[in-house]
């Protein structure tokens, strides 16, 4: 169990690294190069694959052999994680798509009302009016 802590916390640091690797990637500092920035990036890839390697190589070769295997059941169960939260991400992205699809579709529907109603005003002020010249020409005609 103690072994099992400081793994994960290993790995929770590890994500943290790759994380702000990806957020610099995305967003680079002003100050630096790109020279600067590509050495930089290079070098902390390299520091987080011989970190891993060397976890690997502590889980496989360093760990009591009653424990059994504990590389390949790490690797079986990180696989499992990654597929159950690739499922949840299409998953999300899913629902994401029908809920942008709905908002659409209810913004048409507005659209589609405001133009009939605004095309039933024009006709309706064309009729009144057609109206009122009708009745100013009969008022004109009986006047002369």
């Amino acid at each position: 169990m103690e072994i099992s802590s400081y793994i994960g916390k290993f790995f929770d640091a590890h994500e943290q690294v790759k994380t702000a690797a990806a957020e610099q990637k995305k967003n680079p500092s002003k100050g630096k190069s790109l020279k600067a920035q590509a050495l930089d990036n290079i070098f902390q890839e390299m520091e987080l694959e011989r970190q891993a390697v060397e976890l690997r190589e502590l889980l496989i070769y360093g760990v009591d052999p009653a424990l059994g295997a504990v590389w390949t059941r790490f690797q079986d169960e990180f696989e499992r994680l990654q597929e159950e939260q690739e499922k949840e991400r299409l998953e999300q992205e899913a629902k994401d798509r029908v809920a942008l699809w709905q908002r659409r579709k209810m913004l048409n529907q507005l659209q589609d009302r405001a133009l009939i109603i605004g095309a039933v005003m024009i006709v309706t002020l064309y009729l009144h009016l057609l109206f009122q010249v009708i009745r100013q020409m009969k008022i004109l005609k009986w006047d002369s």
